[in-house]
């Protein structure tokens, strides 16, 4: 039981407890290893490891706030969901444009190195790929700033991380973590993909394909004929 283990730990280790909690369910993907700008390496996560070493005790504490937390050992990732469906996060137009690019940039690059875990993307080569995958004709709010907004995002989910400049310089860079995977459910994935392969006079088929946040706006409802994504996993209330 979760009292139980708690009185064990020493005064240390629970601040680390309450640190790894906290980082859990601010960032909601706790990712093994972490990049270091300064050193320009991946290093291993302190809160990931102290979170394996405790896992049970983070699972039993977890389910008092109707919430699971899930550990993948091959793609070294650690991340919770809400078994109540709630505070999942909207994510807009733009947003699951870069993911759904990001994903497939991902999985393409990892079939040909499958001993990676994390591939490196540049402005440049993500701005090519939108254009190559046509994903910049959809809507007139990609632009290099609502690209820069929703890389911060994911950034702030470790979804990816920054490794040169900041997001909305000319020549920044950063690396896409393997939670990319985890972002979209991959029904939601392959009704994207079916929404963008539509020819253009059945683009509004599957307008209903994912849960919308909000209603569009009437002088909007073109652009937001592709439906909003939701991600699923609990978010913080600041985003």
């Amino acid at each position: 039981m979760f009292t139980e283990d708690y009185e064990k730990l020493t005064r240390s280790e629970r601040t680390l407890f309450s640190e790894a909690l906290n980082d859990l369910l601010y960032q909601c993907f706790i990712v093994r290893k972490s990049y270091d700008r300064k050193s320009r390496m991946f290093k291993a996560d302190p809160d990931y490891l102290f979170i394996e070493r405790h896992y049970s005790m983070f699972e039993d504490y977890l389910s008092y706030m109707d919430m699971d937390i899930t550990k993948s050992d091959e793609d070294g990732i650690i991340f919770v969901t809400s078994a109540a469906e709630k505070n999942h996060l909207r994510i807009d137009t733009v947003t699951t444009l870069i993911v759904y690019a990001l994903r497939s940039y991902y999985e393409d690059a990892i079939s040909k190195a499958p001993e990676e875990t994390e591939v490196l993307m540049t402005y440049g080569a993500l701005n090519s790929l939108l254009q190559e995958t046509g994903l910049s004709n959809l809507t007139k709010r990609l632009s290099s700033s609502t690209i820069a907004s929703s890389l911060r995002t994911l950034d702030s989910y470790n979804v990816v991380s920054r490794a040169n400049g900041t997001y909305g310089d000319p020549s920044y860079s950063f690396f896409i973590l393997p939670t990319i995977k985890f972002v979209i459910s991959a029904e939601k994935m392959n009704a994207l993909y079916g929404f963008l392969t539509k020819p253009e006079h059945e683009e509004g088929i599957l307008a209903n394909a994912f849960d919308s946040s909000v209603a569009p706006k009437e002088e909007e409802k073109e652009e937001e004929e592709m439906p909003r994504t939701g991600v699923d996993i609990p978010v913080r209330e600041d985003l």
